[in-house]
């Protein structure tokens, strides 16, 4: 009988710990196996992308455009665990052949967060402020417009700016090279309006429907072309809520970072509270796995 009994425990300790595993953020810091690399599930709209794999799937690739090349293996190293770095992607590593950036190139790992600023962006700067963590943040000028002073504390915490276009429009990169260029060059003299000095090096196409033309003057421009490899949906709200969003995102995230990564997520364009309530569980987490940045500038 008392081996029963202890076989009885035992499958009672294996069902929780798998039930522990499966409730997402609400198990708390993962096992290592669970933060093994592995094909991302969701797409971000337009893109027609996964959301996981940089060489499988590389966001932003439109038809009749340049196909990409690999990402470079130099990211294969142990990743040091630290807070965040001084921005460090190689500056070595060769463009990809579309001129789009979908890995820092070297073993850190760099957070992105689009659609901002908005009502939410003031908790997300705080939560990076607590665990000493840069980031990215790619703004839209509709909204630099209507939350300037967000954009002002973005660049007094020391993060990295990133052109998302005026109006998150998705078909811009189709549209004629004189219209492109000028949504690109008002979005990036409204964020100027509330922050003079600040550098604007990147820019990102809404929905990752980068076309040759957009890349081409956003290059012309002074800002690099970056989307990312690893997706966790935090967008797609028709689909998830709550804390099935918020369990989702930090499955997504622990399943597919891995040295080299770039995680788009956002703090604007809507409800952000599920990525605020997955990233509480998560900056720590990341931070003690990798040496997390902003992009450099």
């Amino acid at each position: 009988m008392p081996r029963l009994r202890l076989a009885a425990v035992g499958a009672v300790i294996s069902a929780a710990a798998v039930l522990a595993f499966a409730a997402g953020c609400d198990s708390g810091t993962p096992s290592a196996a669970s933060w093994h690399a592995q094909s991302g599930s969701g797409s971000y709209p337009g893109s027609g992308q996964g959301g996981g794999d940089p060489i499988a799937h590389p966001a932003a690739a439109p038809a009749g455009s340049t196909p990409a090349a690999k990402p470079s293996a130099s990211a294969s190293a142990s990743p040091s665990a630290s807070t965040s770095a001084a921005p460090s992607v190689s500056a070595s590593t060769a463009p990809p052949a579309d001129g789009i950036i979908r890995t820092t190139g070297d073993a850190t790992v760099a957070l992105t967060f689009d659609d901002g600023p908005g009502p939410d962006t003031p908790k997300i700067l705080q939560m990076l402020r607590d665990q000493g963590i840069k980031a990215t943040f790619c703004l839209i000028g509709v909204n630099v417009q209507e939350y300037p002073q967000y954009v002002q504390a973005i660049v007094k915490d020391g993060h990295t700016l990133c052109n998302h276009t005026w109006n998150h429009d998705e078909s811009l990169g189709k549209k004629s090279a004189d219209v492109i260029r000028a949504d690109l060059q008002k979005t990036s003299d409204e964020i100027h309006k509330a922050v003079p000095d600040a550098q604007i090096k990147y820019f990102r196409h809404p929905g990752g429907n980068f076309t040759p033309t957009a890349v081409q003057i956003a290059s012309d421009l002074g800002m690099k072309s970056i989307g990312w490899s690893v997706d966790p949906s935090d967008w797609n709200t028709k689909k998830w809520s709550g804390q099935q969003m918020t369990n989702h995102i930090c499955s997504n995230v622990r399943n597919n970072t891995k040295p080299g990564s770039i995680v788009l997520s956002h703090d604007g364009g809507g409800d952000r509270s599920a990525t605020m309530a997955a990233y509480k569980t998560l900056l720590p987490e990341l931070k003690g796995k990798f040496t997390l940045v902003a992009l450099p500038v």
